[in-house]
């Protein structure tokens, strides 16, 4: 695949919430998340704690209110979507993200993913 392929499946599972195939299908087992940010997850190595990462905060949603994904800027070796969430929190507040995501890619799976917000 090239990375305008990458970028666009990216982008479509990311609409239809397919999260979990995003991780299978595009990266790397040894991808790496850089959320410098977050109190609990700055860095996580490996796709099975990616995974892990995105199912202990899942446990605090209640659901889904809105999302929006952008379409995906390829330059490179990267590829970044502009991402808008919100949710409601299952203790009754609700959460708002407004992000750029931005991943790289090497030999066709991405090998990283950094969060700005």
């Amino acid at each position: 695949m090239t990375n305008q392929e990458i970028a666009n499946r990216l982008v479509g599972l990311l609409r239809e919430g397919k999260f979990n195939d995003v991780y299978d299908e595009l990266f790397h087992p040894d991808a790496h998340h850089i959320e410098p940010q977050s109190e609990h997850f700055a860095n996580v190595k490996g796709v099975e704690a990616i995974k892990a990462k995105d199912a202990a905060m899942g446990e605090h949603l209640a659901g889904i209110e809105s999302m929006e994904v952008g379409d995906a800027i390829v330059a490179s070796r990267h590829i970044a979507i502009p991402y808008k969430l919100t949710a409601n929190l299952k203790d009754g507040n609700q959460m708002a993200l407004d992000e750029i995501i931005v991943y790289e890619i090497d030999n066709g799976k991405i090998v990283s993913e950094q969060f700005f917000y």
